[in-house]
């Protein structure tokens, strides 16, 4: 099972379209990507790139449901080792808490919060990358795909119970209605999805304990080779992007990282990079994103990179850019 390494999120996109009859370098266009570089490298996109994708693929499908799409052409050998693990665990509630953690084997372009409340289990969808005008599509594949991979799972229904979006409700619901059939409130303040928790105790059709413990054992030696491998400068970023508003000092990312901070510093040094720096582009690439992808205001924008004034926050953005917030957010509309 050592070559069952879970397919990139990319590359799936990439087969699903080729089977649509589009090629790599469509899908690709604008991303500053080629077919075969990711896996060459090591490398793994970054948001904005997946954002591009996910615009291409609409564009050339012309589908706006693609998302819905997606999910149902998703299969559980998609996971790779990931998958199989899920697909011995002997209960939904087994392959979901060994999912979680080891999600990071697979690529993601948002977060998700699964809680148990009032009886009731709430799976919350943060936009942690600032999708913009594509978070739709992110959020009906999750949906989709979670009802196709519970389904495969346990050759049962998976109802959805609600759905609470923060987007305003499209001109046809039909295919909501066709693939969810549930309540969906939208202009929500924040993307909610409602289970059924008794499904968490549904039994996996395919369940055998050994090879279970066999593909646990195999995503625990992945995700520390992927902890060794990943550079601490990827490390930090990630932590500043997945926690808005967020920006510790290097102390206090030192012990988030269970590191000294002298130990921080030379590390950093001998990747050429300094915790500054670090901060300075993360704020840098999120202040562009919220500027071309959101409406949300400057002040806000300023309060979720951590600035206690807006002014601090332009005079730290004319320093990156040489441009002004209004100049560049008047770039991208142009």
């Amino acid at each position: 099972m050592n070559d069952l390494k879970p397919t990139g999120k990319l590359d799936f996109y990439l087969a699903r379209m080729a089977s649509r009859g589009i090629g790599a370098e469509r899908v690709l266009a604008g991303t500053g990507l080629r077919a075969g570089q990711l896996q060459e490298h090591g490398l793994q996109p970054h948001p904005p790139q997946y954002r591009r994708v996910i615009l291409n693929m609409l564009e050339l499908t012309r589908n706006p449901w693609l998302g819905i799409a997606l999910g149902e052409e998703f299969r559980v050998s998609d996971l790779g080792i990931l998958g199989y693990a899920a697909l011995s665990a002997s209960t939904l509630k087994d392959s979901r808490e060994l999912y979680d953690r080891y999600r990071g084997l697979n690529e993601h372009i948002f977060s998700t919060t699964n809680y148990i409340k009032h009886g009731r289990w709430f799976s919350e969808i943060h936009d942690v990358y600032r999708l913009g005008d594509v978070m739709r599509f992110a959020v009906e594949e999750f949906v989709s795909q979670t009802i196709q991979l519970a389904s495969s799972l346990t050759n049962r229904p998976f109802p959805i119970l609600e759905l609470h979006l923060t987007f305003p409700q499209p001109a046809d619901v039909t295919p909501y209605i066709r693939r969810f059939n549930c309540p969906i409130y939208f202009n929500q303040s924040r993307n909610l999805v409602v289970f059924d928790i008794n499904r968490l105790q549904d039994p996996i059709s395919l369940a055998n304990p050994e090879v279970f413990k066999l593909c646990a054992s195999q995503c625990e030696m992945l995700a520390a080779r992927q902890r060794r491998d990943v550079r601490l400068s990827e490390l930090i970023r990630d932590h500043l992007v997945n926690h808005p508003g967020d920006f510790p000092t290097l102390e206090e990312m030192a012990g988030h990282l269970n590191i000294g901070a002298r130990t921080l510093r030379r590390r950093l040094v001998d990747e050429d990079q300094s915790y500054q720096k670090i901060l300075d582009d993360t704020r840098k690439d999120l202040a562009m994103q919220y500027l071309q992808h959101t409406a949300l205001t400057p002040k806000e924008i300023g309060y979720m990179l951590g600035y206690s004034s807006v002014s601090n926050f332009r005079r730290a953005f004319k320093a990156w850019t040489n441009q002004t917030l209004s100049d560049a957010r008047l770039a991208h509309a142009a």
